[in-house]
C-alpha cells in the first residue's frame, strides 16, 4: 500500500505491527519513512529515532534522518547522518548521492564530486546520480561535462523533466539557442505538466524579441495549468 501511494492505509498496517510487536524496528522505520514522505517531520524523526534505539546499525534510518535534516536546513547534521549511514554500508549509493547533493548546495564542490562519483561508480545507470553530477558541473560553469551527464540522465529516464529543462539552460548559457529551443520543446513533449520548460522557452523567444511565439508558449502552459502565476506574470510583461 505504501509503494502504491495509499499512505493512510499503510500507516494503519504499520501501527498494527507495532502494537503486536513493539520491538519491530522495520515497522518504526517504515512509519518514519512514510511520515517523511508526507513532510510530517516531527513524527518522522520520532519513528526513525525509535528505529535506531532498537537497531542502531540501520543504514537506511540514518540516511532518512539525513534527508530530513537537509530538507529542514541543517546541512551539518545531514552530513553527519549520511556519513554514519555510509560507515554502516560503504556501498550505499543513495547515501552517497544525498551526501553529494548537500555538499553541492553548500558549494563544497570537491567533496560533492567525490561523493557523487562514488554514487555513480556503485550505480552507473542511476539517472539521479548522473543528473546531480551534471548540475554540479553546471554550477562550476563546466558546460561540456554538465551537458554530458544531463544527457545521460535523460537517456536513462526519457521523461526526466528537470534534466530536460536544465540541459536546455546549459545550451542557453553556451549561447546555442537553436539547441536550447529544441531541448525545451523536447521537455514539454516528454513532461507536459512541468512548467519550467514552457517558461524558459518563452524567455528564449523573448530574448529573440519574438513576442508572438513567447505568448503562444505561455498560453500553451495556461491551457495545462490555468492558474500558473509565472505564465500570467510573463504574459503581462510581454504587453
Amino acid at each position: 500500500m505504501f509503494q502504491h501511494g495509499y499512505l493512510e492505509q499503510a500507516a494503519e498496517s504499520f501501527q498494527q505491527v507495532i502494537a503486536a510487536k513493539p520491538n519491530n524496528a522495520d515497522a518504526y522505520y517504515n512509519l518514519g519513512t512514510l511520515k517523511l514522505r508526507s513532510n510530517s517531520f516531527d513524527e518522522a524523526r520520532g519513528y526513525l529515532e525509535q528505529t535506531l534505539k532498537l537497531e542502531p546499525n540501520y543504514p537506511e534510518a540514518w540516511n532518512n534522518l539525513g534527508m530530513m535534516a537537509a530538507q529542514q536546513g541543517r546541512p551539518d547534521e545531514a552530513v553527519k547522518d549520511f556519513k554514519q549511514s555510509l560507515t554502516l554500508r560503504p556501498t550505499y549509493a543513495t547515501a552517497y548521492l544525498n551526501l553529494g547533493n548537500v555538499y553541492r548546495r553548500q558549494k563544497l564542490y570537491d567533496q560533492a564530486e567525490e561523493a557523487l562519483t562514488s554514487a555513480l561508480r556503485i550505480q552507473p545507470d542511476d539517472p539521479e546520480a548522473n543528473f546531480s553530477l551534471g548540475m554540479l558541473y553546471a554550477q562550476q560553469n563546466q558546460m561540456r561535462p554538465a551537458s554530458e551527464y544531463l544527457q545521460r540522465a535523460i537517456d536513462l529516464r526519457p521523461n526526466y523533466a528537470e534534466a530536460l529543462n536544465n540541459l536546455g539552460i546549459v545550451f542557453v548559457r553556451e549561447d546555442d539557442l537553436a539547441r536550447a529551443e529544441e531541448q525545451f520543446r523536447s521537455g514539454i513533449r516528454a513532461a507536459p505538466n512541468f512548467d519550467q520548460s514552457y517558461l524558459n522557452l518563452a524567455r528564449l523567444y523573448a530574448m529573440r524579441r519574438d513576442k508572438q511565439k513567447a505568448r503562444e508558449v505561455l498560453n500553451d502552459l495556461l491551457r495545462v495549468q490555468p492558474d500558473n502565476s509565472g505564465a500570467k506574470q510573463a504574459l503581462e510583461l510581454l504587453q
